[in-house]
């Protein structure tokens, strides 16, 4: 199946909605309001200012009708196309959920909001990959991030709690500052430099032991070709009891999809390392288990 081109979808959604009566009687009912409305401001004034406030309104009013259909737009060619895109791999698109809140980071914020989910991947099993958007204040000051996030299950808990965030100077700057962005666990010191200049990493407390036996050298290699392959990408990696979280903060584009394949590429050796380990021993390989014990 060849890949959808999102041009065309939005070109055709443009052209389909153009040739939509409904939607310009949309239009001349937006201008009908706004007339209306600019009636009713200009009431007492003289005529030709009354008579200006109605035009000023009905432009207004129509104006509004119709970016608000041209919105409406886009936003069926974006789902038209994410649909396709994704039954072109054998997954699931969905447009509309709720975001998952079973990790530190993902619970963070003052709001949560979710979109654009997908699932069936072959990253592991029951794993889902969606658009999650972090919010922090409101009005002027409000802050929104949106992150690419891969969701999955283990078998067993591998560990109660392990948070692997980007190492930034300005970004742990501003929470210490402001107070965004806290890591919940106890920080955990690791032999690798390399690791521990690029991430940070936490667990619970007591926990730092049992953490530097989960990330033997071949594991946190991993995380680093990651960090090569991807240097632009803030990533945040985070295990709570069976569940884990991968994110990346990118805001997700049809006029960009590959991001995804990029994304689910690197993240792979991570997810089965973790499923591996988390499984039961009798299925380990060899080498796994001799590394565990």
């Amino acid at each position: 199946m060849s890949e959808p081109d999102y041009d065309e979808l939005k070109t055709e959604e443009e052209r389909r909605l153009l040739r939509d009566f409904g939607y310009w009687d949309l239009v001349a009912f937006g201008a009908l309001v706004g007339a209306g409305l600019g009636f009713l401001h200009g009431l007492g004034d003289e005529s030709m200012v009354r008579a200006g406030n109605v035009f000023a309104g009905m432009g207004a009013g129509a104006l509004v009708a119709f970016i608000a259909g041209w919105a409406r737009a886009q936003l069926h060619a974006r789902e038209k196309f994410f649909t396709r895109w994704a039954e072109g791999r054998g997954w699931t698109y969905t447009r509309a959920g709720e975001p998952f809140e079973d990790t530190p980071f993902l619970r963070s914020g003052d709001r949560r909001r979710a979109s654009d989910f997908f699932s069936g991947l072959p990253i592991a099993p029951g794993a889902v990959l969606y658009q999650h958007k972090r919010i922090v204040g409101s009005g002027k000051s409000e802050q929104v991030n949106n992150y690419l996030v891969l969701h999955f299950e283990l078998d067993r808990i591998l560990i109660p709690l392990l948070q692997i965030w980007p190492h930034r100077r300005v970004a742990d700057l501003g929470e210490k500052l402001l107070g965004l962005h806290e890591m919940t666990g106890v920080p955990v010191e690791l032999e690798s430099t390399e690791l521990m200049e690029k991430f940070r990493i936490s667990g619970v407390a007591e926990g730092g032991d049992e953490i530097r036996s989960l990330l033997t050298p071949s594991a946190i290699v991993k995380f680093l070709d990651f960090s090569h392959a991807l240097p632009g990408v803030h990533a945040y990696f985070e295990i709570e009891a069976t569940t884990v979280a991968f994110l990346a903060e990118l805001k997700l584009s049809p006029e960009r999809p590959r991001a995804i394949d990029e994304l689910l590429e690197r993240w792979k050796p991570i997810a089965d390392w973790l499923i591996e380990s988390s499984a039961p021993p009798s299925s380990q390989t060899p080498e796994l288990r001799e590394r565990q014990e």
